[in-house]
Parts: C-alpha cells; structure tokens; sequence
C-alpha cells in the first residue's frame, strides 16, 4: 500500500478485512457476506479508495519544505532557544538528558549556553585565544578556559559548541540531499502531519538505505573531528564504531578508520509548519534512538545587548 496516512490505511485495511458474519434458518453463523449488505461494503471500499487518490493527488513536496527549512534557518543571523537533549553514552548505553539555554549569533560567530545545572560557557572562534570560558556552578568556582573539542568539553557530548545554532540542521540536511541524488523520494519519507507540544508540524524521515561503514585512511593533520565534518558525518558515532582510538585527537597519518557511510541510519525531522524551523530531531542507528534534540521557546533574530557576548554582560556571573 502506498505511503498514506497512518488513518487511511487502518481504515481500508479493516474494510477489507473484515468479513460479515450472517445466520441461516438453523442459526449457525457463516464467514460470508450477506448478499443485501455488498453493494453497500463496495460503496465504502469505493469511496475510501477515491479518498486515498485524492489525498495523493494532494500530498504534500517534500524537497519543497526542506528547501524552505533550509533558507528559513540559513537566514537567521541571531537566535534564542532552549533545547533539551537525549544523548546515548556508547560506553554503558545509557541516555545523557538535560536542557540549556542558548544565545546565537551567526556574524561574527558568537554562543552563550547555560545548562540546567547553571554553567555557563561563552565562546567565539576569535575570541579568548578560541578557548570557550567556562563558569561553572561549584567548585572551581574561579572561569576555566577549555579548548572546545578537548576531553573536558567532548567528554560523552555528542556535539561540540560549534554545532549551536540552525546551521547545524540545514548543513545536515543539505548533505543528506547530495547523497540522495536522483533518489530523493526512497531517501526522504514524507510521514504526514502531526502536533508536537503546541505546534502543527510536518514529519519527515530522512533514510540511509544502505547504511554500513567503509574504510578510510587518516591523513597529515586530520582529526576525527576534521574528518567527520568534511564528510557530513555525526563525529561521535564516528569515533565510538573505532575503539582502537580514545579521542577525537587520537588519530595519525596513514592510521586506518571505519567511517559511517551515512550521516545515521535514520534521522526523524519535525517541521513547524508555519515557521518551518525544526522542533525535533532524532537520530536513529542500529540499536534505536541515539540521540534527539527537542527545541523551543525559539525566538529568532532578537536584539541582544551591545555587550551580549562577553564577560561583562549583567545577565552572566563570569
């Protein structure tokens, strides 16, 4: 059966289905239909199935609202939001969960983040010699300065500081349209409409079909990291599908590593469908979730302070 909403299908599959059980003169019950009661049986089917043809006829493109996603967010010079998170530790297989509060500016490229557990960090390539200041909210009270793809800020974090903001969706995105090339449809699923907290969404599954890993061979200067991200690839399953190396840094020249061939196996979008900003993004592999980022309360291109984005904001305690 074609791909139609979950409704449709439940309700022609049970017309179908169903068999109408009648009683002769001696009151056993017989598994075929009463004869009176087939015209109006093919009716229904009848008119289920003109539904359905319409409703194709009418569904929605979907490279038309990625394509929307993507200069919605491309645009976006500043942004607030605040974004939960599942993450899975590859090590135990448990789920990291928490929530943070995020200021972003595109140009110059500026992030203030602070967890629910009340550290802050403030980070800009071109500030604080690229180091991201910390403050956290116990001890060492006093700022650290922490390089943003080091141990102490990568460690069991499926993202470094550099993926804040929108862009990180659409670059997703734009990838994930490359290598789908002529196969678009059979790589991008469109699931149909629903409501996600408060907002009427789209629900768009992106699919890799032949998802595996292939070997590759480390060269001079690259990280896992570098690597990762010149072929669109999620850096922490990257690493994690290599146990012969302990960090991203762990790496040499002419090392051999297994690279995922896609982004994920699948990756579940919600789209708000009056915004078309992302609400929701899931990340499956083999075993299930593996990580999903849930955003709200965005509010984009806000006037921040002039000194948002540094120390002496009034709102910060660095």
């Amino acid at each position: 059966m074609p791909n139609l909403p979950r409704a449709i299908r439940a309700t022609i599959s049970d017309t179908m289905n169903k068999k109408l059980k009648v009683s002769d003169e001696n009151g056993w019950h017989r598994d075929w239909s009463d004869i009176n009661r087939l015209p109006v049986t093919l009716a229904a089917v009848f008119c289920l199935v003109m539904y359905v043809f319409a409703a194709i006829g009418q569904s929605v493109d979907t490279r038309s609202i990625l394509n929307g996603v993507i200069t919605k967010t491309d645009a976006i010079n500043r942004v607030s939001y605040r974004l939960s998170y599942r993450e899975r530790v590859y090590e135990n297989g448990k789920m990291r969960t928490g929530s943070s509060d995020i200021r972003y500016q595109k140009s110059p490229r500026r992030v203030y983040i602070k967890t629910d557990n009340g550290t802050e960090l403030l980070w800009g390539p071109d500030m604080n010699e690229g180091d991201v200041l910390v403050h956290p909210p116990s001890f060492p009270y006093f700022n650290l300065n922490l390089n943003p793809d080091g141990y102490w800020m990568r460690k069991d974090q499926h993202h470094g500081i550099e993926d804040v903001g929108f862009d990180y969706v659409s670059s997703l995105l734009k990838a994930a349209i490359i290598r789908a090339g002529d196969n678009f449809s059979s790589h991008f699923l469109y699931k149909g409409e629903l409501t996600y907290g408060s907002a009427a969404c789209y629900e768009i599954d992106i699919v890799a079909i032949d998802f595996g890993y292939k070997p590759y061979v480390v060269k001079k200067g690259e990280t896992v990291i570098t690597i990762a991200r010149s072929h669109s690839l999620n850096e922490y399953m990257t690493l994690k599908h290599n146990p012969q190396i302990s960090s991203y840094s762990d790496v040499k020249a002419g090392q051999s590593l297994l690279l995922p061939s896609d982004f994920a196996p699948r990756v579940i979008l919600y789209i708000d469908k009056q915004t078309l900003f992302p609400v929701l993004l899931r990340v499956e592999d083999e075993k299930g979730v593996f990580e999903e980022y849930v955003y709200q309360d965005v509010n984009v291109n806000p006037n921040f302070n002039p000194n948002e984005f540094t120390k002496d904001c009034k709102d910060y305690r660095f």
